[in-house]
């Protein structure tokens, strides 16, 4: 082995087995700041492992001695055996506290070292890897370690017995896991021109409480929110979660799948404190009849596909999982049935209980097009959902996913002249990869009934196809789908302009990523459609005679580790739309939509980020009108987010 190699090996081992620090400008004079191996070394240094030449020099590019190497092998042994023994120490030592506790504050001192032990003990779970390799690089510098002084066999010795106390150490964990988020979340609006800015999600930006334009300081809200989850550690038996969420962002946007298309006049209106569960259950393995499966119980979430059931997020300002993950939940059950390399999933329970201590709904079950700019059916929405999932590969490159839902409504809504309590909602998936391309489509159907009786299965359909070549650098996409102006789902299938789920529509979609270098990426889109069916103009807004066509463009660079600058732009211009439609300007048949997007994001810690953009808006549309007034929004967004993991 040349010596090249093993001096890097070893860099790297000694590099895993110290502790996370941030980087010190306290480093090696030879190392220029933006070389990779600038904050592993400046750690290395800090703790004692590397030490340079006399001159206090690196010399990174000079071969190292095995003498150098077996001296960096056992200071990297002495700083191991230093921090096991260090955690054996305080385990005594809390062991020895648990027999004479008696006060609370007691406890809660041996809670928070119980914690701090526990994070120590989680940095340690890689330890056992790096043991092995350093107990084999012990063997490889017998020679030079011996001659150090150093007995290797009491040093091959020790690393075994490291090697089962960090087994041991790491099977040490506590009966419940803790986990959770924190979020603040700030959202400042202004006018423009005296017009009101519109926002991706139809708020209106720089408006007062009455209607009118106003500035940031006057249409500014600041929304919190910290969710908590907890979790069984055990290895065998159920396994259990829960999360609980507290702040006021679900009473600010009024539900994680609700909008405020249409509204006539306010903006982001700050809601109150709340609390809810967002989700708490109980799952576990078993077998039926030979049948191998898994069930989950209690507060469950759910998602099929976009066309079919996946839950919308409700902003496009604040990032995070529990809002953008697409799932609805539900209070009810899940049974997962596993028949060869298939999977079948039977669903069923109740959407409507699902609510905050103040009633709000986390995430309603809706289907419709969810706009307010140019009609559509009314949304429905639903109390009950029965439905069942089956997944197939076919060969090793392809898949097949089938659904069917039957979703309840408690209210009929009118449709047709008559009313409309349930959707049944049927299709699947196909999806093969091969390498780099992967080719997909899909077909549904939605049954709109009045008890049994179908209501409407006419122009009820959704199909798509699509393709995408992904390289290293580079990727291309394209497709076509057709939705028809009587389908209903629940689903995410997309945006044009302000509005969700659009249907009525044909068209070509495509779409590219090309990273111009390691730290510029630029990624590009557009969407050309025609109305489908003139039959639905004066519910739809589009017939066969409508232009849609919408693109964006997406710019980041990547500065740094920590630092990156985005810069965005969408244009989405509707043409030709019915006219009958109209509430504004009569006899209008057009539509404008401009975004132009630039912030930021700095990445405070591993567990912390901050983020920070501006959006102006330039809008056109007489079929959303403000306060009585005209068709026309100028203005734009500020937003900023912090957020914090533990």
């Amino acid at each position: 082995m040349k010596r090249t190699f093993k001096y890097a090996l070893s860099a790297f081992l000694t590099a895993a087995l110290v502790m996370p620090a941030f980087a010190s400008q306290d480093n090696f004079p030879d190392v220029p700041e933006n070389h990779w191996a600038f904050e592993a070394l400046a750690r290395l240094k800090k703790d004692g492992l590397l030490v340079g030449y006399p001159d206090g020099l690196f010399r990174g590019n000079r071969p190292a001695s095995r003498y150098e190497l077996a001296v960096a092998i056992h200071a990297c042994y002495t700083n191991l055996k230093s921090v096991t023994d260090g955690l054996d120490s305080q385990i005594k030592t809390l062991s020895d506290k648990l027999n004479g506790v008696a006060t609370t504050a007691d406890v809660q001192n041996l809670r928070d070292a119980l914690t701090a032990l526990q994070n120590d003990v989680n940095g340690m779970k890689s330890y056992g890897e790096d043991i092995a390799q350093l107990k084999k690089l012990a063997d490889a510098f017998q020679k030079e370690l011996q001659s150090l002084g150093v007995d290797v066999e009491a040093l091959k010795k020790d690393l075994g017995d490291l090697a089962d106390r960090v087994t041991k150490l790491e099977k040490r964990k506590p009966v419940v896991n803790i986990s959770g988020d924190v979020n603040i979340l700030m959202l400042a609006g202004n006018s423009r021109d005296g017009s009101v800015g519109l926002d991706k999600d139809a708020h209106f930006n720089g408006v007062d409480l009455n209607g009118n334009a106003s500035g940031m300081t006057t249409d500014l809200v600041t929304i919190e929110e910290g969710a908590f989850t907890f979790s069984g550690t055990n290895d065998t038996g159920p396994k259990w979660k829960g999360t609980v969420v507290i702040g006021n962002m679900l009473g600010t946007f009024g539900g994680q799948n609700q909008f405020n298309f249409g509204a006539t006049n306010g903006g982001y209106i700050q809601g109150n404190g709340d609390v809810y569960i967002q989700d708490l259950s109980v799952k576990f393995d078993s077998s039926v009849a030979g049948l191998n499966f898994d069930a989950e119980a209690g507060r469950v979430g759910y998602k099929i596909s976009p066309y079919i059931l996946q839950r919308i997020d409700s902003t496009s300002y604040f990032s995070n999982s529990r809002w953008d993950d697409g799932l609805y939940r539900f209070d009810g059950g899940i049974l997962g049935f596993k028949i060869g390399g298939a999977k079948l999933d039977v669903f069923a329970g109740n959407n409507s209980k699902v609510n905050s201590v103040n009633g709000l709904a986390l995430n309603p079950l809706q289907s419709g097009p969810l706009n307010g700019a140019f009609g559509g059916y009314p949304i429905m929405t639903f109390d009950r959902t029965l439905g069942a999932n089956l997944n197939v590969p076919i060969t090793s490159s392809g898949n097949l996913n089938l659904a069917y839902l039957w979703l309840d409504s408690l209210n009929d809504i009118p449709v047709d002249g008559t009313g409309a309590n349930r959707l049944a909602i049927y299709g699947g998936d196909l999806k093969f990869t091969f390498s780099k391309l992967t080719l997909s489509g899909g077909y549904s159907k939605s049954d709109l009934k009045e008890n049994e009786t179908i209501v409407n299965n006419i122009d009820n359909a959704a199909w798509h196809v699509e393709g995408r070549l992904d390289s290293h650098k580079w990727g291309i996409n394209g497709g076509y789908r057709e939705v028809e102006a009587n389908y209903l789902a629940p689903g995410d299938w997309g945006r044009l302009g302000i509005e969700r789920n659009p249907t009525n529509i044909k068209g070509f979609n495509a779409g590219m990523h090309f990273d111009l270098s390691h730290t510029l990426t630029l990624k590009a889109g557009g969407e050309w459609d025609t109305g489908k069916n003139s039959n639905f103009g004066g519910t739809t807004g589009f017939d066969t005679g409508t232009n849609i066509n919408s693109w964006h463009a997406d710019l980041t660079w990547q500065m740094n580790r920590n630092l990156s600058l985005f810069l965005g732009y969408e244009d989405t211009e509707f043409t030709h739309l019915n006219g009958a439609v109209v509430t504004n300007t009569p006899g209008s048949t057009s539509a404008s939509y401009k975004w132009a997007t630039f912030g930021m994001g700095y990445r405070l810690s591993d567990s912390a980020k901050f983020t920070v953009q501006y959006q102006a808006s330039d809008v056109t549309n007489d079929y959303q009108v403000i306060q009585g007034g005209g068709g026309r929004f100028k203005g734009g967004l500020l937003s900023t987010q912090l957020s914090v993991k533990f």
